[in-house]
């Protein structure tokens, strides 16, 4: 009877670890049919790249031959690691020469031809870009289908339009201040230093002009936007005070403002002028003309607490409405590729005068010292959205014609602030 009970136990555990295993095996069959069924439905959501799309890319301003082929050449290379990732990926690539007008492309795009997507400057012809958008020639781009994580945020400020973004940043554009070396021993820090050091005889040039001049009106506290967008800069003392320090300042021996840009740089190539206030996108013509032993670049000088705040600018990608959705995919896909953080630390080694707008990327200041500058220079930088600049489209315009006057002693600081702001508001 033991025996008998001995062997009947021994097949109920048998049965039992018999069940076990089924019930393992089975458990295993369903996850590897889920893991197939999620791969399946993976691969159904993200099918891999194919088509043709058409780019193209202007080129950066003021560069000379050599450096327009070594910028083609960067921007070719990383499209070809772009295919090699999606070798099912063609595309064609052609280059544009700076500052076209977007409006001149017109008939390109109501052929429904053009670009699938266009590297460009374009916000500093906002107008332009306001008419194409408005007339549906751009598309813009679902926020669920990129990452915008890797952008600095002041980037994406520039490119959003009634609630959506136009364009992805590509690099950024603002101003510095351009120094001789043969000429400087101390870089002022300050801005009455610059007065300090004209009166020493070293000649001092401002980019004159509302635009171009702007980025004094921060260090004396004065705001172009509030928190809420609304244009305050004629309710706070910060630009009259600007202007008033300028109108000082041009009494000075040796100081200048000059709002000829071509007359500015030609000064400083001539050696005429020691410091001359200069955007980033002179200094490839400026390193030509001047040569790297020469030309130095360092902040804008600020005042006690307050850092200089210039303009800053994106260059960015706008993509055509007329493209297919596949097209478009391919074109948003390639775009963003072109902004990540190792494309843009290649830029710093070809062109070392761009600013990136990936805010992963490292600016060393040892290796990239001109790019450094620009890099903590653009970290105080004014943004206007485009909601902004289509909302206030008098502020270029009257704000130059009220500096102008100012300069000329025909109304004072505090008039043409008041002045500014009243017709805003109109």
């Amino acid at each position: 009877m033991k025996m008998l009970s001995y062997l009947t136990k021994q097949k109920m555990r048998f049965s039992n670890l018999l069940i076990q295993i089924a019930l393992i095996f089975l458990f295993l069959l369903t996850a590897c049919s889920n893991n197939q069924a999620n791969i399946n439905q993976s691969s159904k959501r993200q099918p891999p790249l194919a088509g043709e799309i058409l780019v193209w890319v202007e080129n950066p301003i003021a560069l000379n031959d050599d450096q327009i082929s070594q910028f083609k050449a960067m921007v070719n290379d990383n499209i070809r690691q772009f295919t090699q990732l999606h070798p099912n990926v063609k595309i064609l690539v052609e280059f544009l020469p700076e500052k076209v007008k977007l409006t001149e492309l017109l008939s390109q795009f109501n052929r429904g031809s053009g670009p699938d997507v266009f590297v460009g400057s374009f916000l500093v012809r906002y107008n332009e870009l306001f008419e194409l958008i408005n007339q549906g020639y751009f598309q813009p781009i679902n926020k669920d289908e990129i990452d915008l994580s890797q952008f600095r945020r002041e980037s994406l400020r520039q490119v959003y339009y009634h609630g959506k973004i136009y364009a992805l940043p590509v690099r950024l554009a603002t101003q510095v201040l351009c120094y001789n070396k043969n000429k400087i021993k101390q870089l002022p820090t300050q801005l009455d230093d610059l007065i300090i050091q004209a009166r020493q005889g070293y000649s001092v040039g401002l980019h004159s002009g509302f635009a171009q001049a702007f980025w004094g009106t921060g260090i004396f506290g004065g705001q172009l936007f509030n928190k809420s967008g609304q244009m305050i800069l004629g309710k706070n003392q910060g630009w009259s005070n600007w202007m008033q320090w300028l109108k000082n300042a041009r009494n000075e021996p040796n100081f200048f403002l000059i709002n000829d840009s071509e007359t500015l740089k030609t000064a400083f190539i001539e050696e005429k002028l020691a410091y001359i206030t200069c955007s980033s996108g002179w200094l490839p013509y400026l390193m030509t003309s001047v040569g790297n032993d020469k030309l130095g670049i360092t902040l804008l000088p600020g005042r006690e607490n307050q850092r200089a705040t210039p303009l800053l600018w994106t260059v960015s990608s706008i993509f055509n409405r007329a493209s297919s959705a596949n097209q478009h995919q391919i074109a948003v896909k390639m775009a963003q590729f072109l902004t990540n953080a190792e494309y843009q630390q290649q830029l710093q080694l070809a062109m070392p005068f761009l600013i990136p707008v990936n805010q992963n990327t490292i600016v060393n200041g040892q290796l990239f010292p001109m790019q450094k500058v620009l890099f903590e220079q653009s970290q105080t930088g004014v943004v206007l959205s485009l909601d902004q600049l289509e909302k206030y489209p008098a502020i270029f315009e009257y704000g130059e014609l009220l500096y102008q006057r100012v300069l000329a002693g025909s109304v004072t600081p505090e008039q043409a602030a008041a002045q500014l702001n009243q017709t805003i508001n109109d």
